[in-house]
């Protein structure tokens, strides 16, 4: 069961940059996902996924590409994790095209590291993949039977007002400067998984919504109406980002930081929080949260 799984994340990658080359159909597929494309054949699951993908094909190399990786690490192994994306970390900081990322950890289990990437380009992102960095780091990932899935997502909701550092005012960018360099020391004295006070550091959470195909005209519509309070009341909130899964219809994501616990609870008892929350039991919508704990991200090394 494990194997099929980790051989459908495999080639779900490799579709994934494939659909990624768009019209340009006779540029040549990276080495490395063309080893994965190879060994990955023999599984139905496998084939449909491709099958699926290649579809879209039509897409064009110039389109943003929104990436969120899941990492199955082995409790045993967080530390050699860490250690090695933190040598990783330093390749990604001169990477073409790396708007934004961040590699944090679930606070709710022992198991789970997600790296979530914002591209200027997707032929940035492919160009990412056919490079040595990202080869040696994911041979690594698979040398020690670290499972692998990546979902391809799509930007919804108001781009403008996604971070706070892109938010009109000099108010909004000099507090968004302030919590990264606060955020930077605060990383660079510990990243030890199990010393780390969630009252001392600030709140990152992802919410997965399931919503009827039906019913996403009138979510978009109330899940907007809260990202347009949270900019508009929520002094501490950093990034409230709402994302679609490329592959599934009925599939969103929203990510928000706040920058301390008590802002974070200001969010989920707030009115429009909580009108969200009606709104999703009315309509039977199905959510689920993942606090998570930053430990790598970009907004370390921007000036």
């Amino acid at each position: 069961m494990l194997q099929n799984s980790r051989r459908f994340s495999l080639l779900a990658a490799a579709a994934l940059l494939l659909l990624c080359v768009g019209a340009n159909a006779s540029r040549s597929v990276p080495s490395s996902l063309q080893h994965s494309l190879r060994r990955n054949v023999n599984s139905a699951s496998n084939l449909k996924a491709l099958e699926w993908l290649m579809r879209r094909r039509s897409e064009i190399e110039d389109r943003p590409a929104y990436i969120l990786i899941k990492y199955d690490v082995p409790p045993s192994m967080h530390d050699t994790f860490i250690e090695k994306w933190d040598r990783h970390d330093k390749d990604l900081r001169n990477v073409k095209g790396l708007d934004f990322y961040q590699l944090s950890k679930d606070v709710t289990d022992n198991t789970f590291f997600w790296s979530y990437t914002e591209w200027d380009t997707c032929a940035d992102l492919f160009d990412h993949v056919d490079s040595r960095e990202y080869t040696d780091f994911h041979d690594w990932v698979d040398d020690n039977d670290i499972l692998v899935e990546m979902f391809p997502l799509k930007a919804m909701g108001d781009a403008k007002k996604e971070y706070r550092a892109d938010r009109e005012g000099e108010k909004a960018a000099a507090a968004a400067r302030a919590a990264a360099a606060t955020d930077l020391e605060r990383r660079r004295r510990s990243r030890d998984i199990e010393e780390w006070d969630p009252r001392d550091a600030p709140a990152h959470t992802a919410i997965r919504f399931h919503v009827m195909p039906s019913q996403v005209d009138e979510f978009l519509d109330a899940i907007e109406d809260v990202q347009k309070r949270v900019v508009k009341d929520e002094d501490e909130n950093r990034f409230f980002v709402v994302r679609k899964f490329m592959n599934m219809n009925h599939h969103f994501l929203v990510r928000g930081a706040w920058d301390s616990l008590e802002g974070y609870m200001d969010h989920i008892t707030s009115k429009h929080f909580m009108n969200l929350r009606q709104f999703a039991k009315k309509n039977d919508i199905e959510w689920y949260v993942n606090n998570f704990r930053v430990l790598f991200t970009n907004e370390d090394y921007e000036s």
